[in-house]
């Protein structure tokens, strides 16, 4: 009998040596929900999953007078996911008097790269005689796609900001890169003293080719602003919709 039973501990330790050789080791890149994951290679000890991405947050909101009864609604948001993005951010830009009764809306729509901050900036909200005493930017539901993306190499390396004949902000962006950097969105964020916000604006940039500058120019209604601001923020991103497929 003891042949037999050692014959058959060799038999059970092979067939659990090579099974174990023969079998994968669960990863996050098998295409298969296991090890504790959630969803398919997300959750667990893996990626968060999609589905479970909190929106982006809201840092700050701001309203401004462009001319009686019509303002402009601005908003710095983080999105701090790390691997997600959307190709596609749909908001809505409200304004709420005193009484938090809404008195104009407008929706909008934006992108979000990963790791970054970005201005939202939505002009044109008519309110008659009304009297805005609040903004808020409420997001649509998010289809957030993994995605990788490296910020652009663009500094700022001078800004000219002038009060007359209306208030404009020019900026110089240096490309540090060798290559040519595509589709930029540049936003300027002006604040006082204080630290309060007091005038935003973006404009887009087609191309600046590699180790060039590139000159971006900003402005504001005359009554905007009441005099120079202490501090100017330039935030630049750049969107390119094949990563973000």
């Amino acid at each position: 009998m003891l042949p037999i039973a050692v014959l058959a501990v060799i038999i059970f330790g092979a067939v659990f040596y090579f099974g174990f050789k023969i079998i994968p080791e669960a990863t996050c890149f098998d295409n298969k929900k296991n090890q504790g994951e959630q969803g398919i290679d997300c959750g667990g000890s893996c990626k968060p999953c999609l589905e479970n991405l909190s929106e982006p947050a809201v840092l700050w909101t701001r309203f401004f007078e462009l001319a009686a009864g019509n303002y402009e609604v601005a908003a710095l948001v983080e999105n701090a996911h790390n691997f997600a993005g959307a190709k596609r951010l749909f908001y809505r830009a409200k304004l709420y008097d005193q009484n938090n009764v809404l008195i104009a809306v407008r929706q909008g729509e934006t992108f979000a790269n990963p790791r970054e901050r970005f201005l939202i900036l939505e002009p044109g909200l008519l309110v008659g005689e009304k009297k805005p005493a609040r903004a808020l930017i409420e997001f649509d539901p998010i289809k957030w796609v993994y995605t990788e993306y490296a910020p652009p190499n663009a500094v700022v390396v001078s800004r000219n900001f002038l009060l007359e004949p209306q208030p404009h902000l020019n900026a110089i962006l240096r490309n540090n890169d060798i290559f040519a950097v595509n589709n930029l969105q540049v936003a300027a964020v002006l604040s006082d003293e204080a630290d309060k916000v007091v005038g935003a604006s973006f404009t887009s940039i087609d191309k600046i080719e590699g180790q060039s500058d590139k000159t971006v120019s900003f402005s504001w209604p005359k009554t905007a602003l009441e005099g120079e601001p202490k501090n100017i923020e330039i935030l630049v991103r750049r969107y390119n919709p094949a990563e973000n497929q």
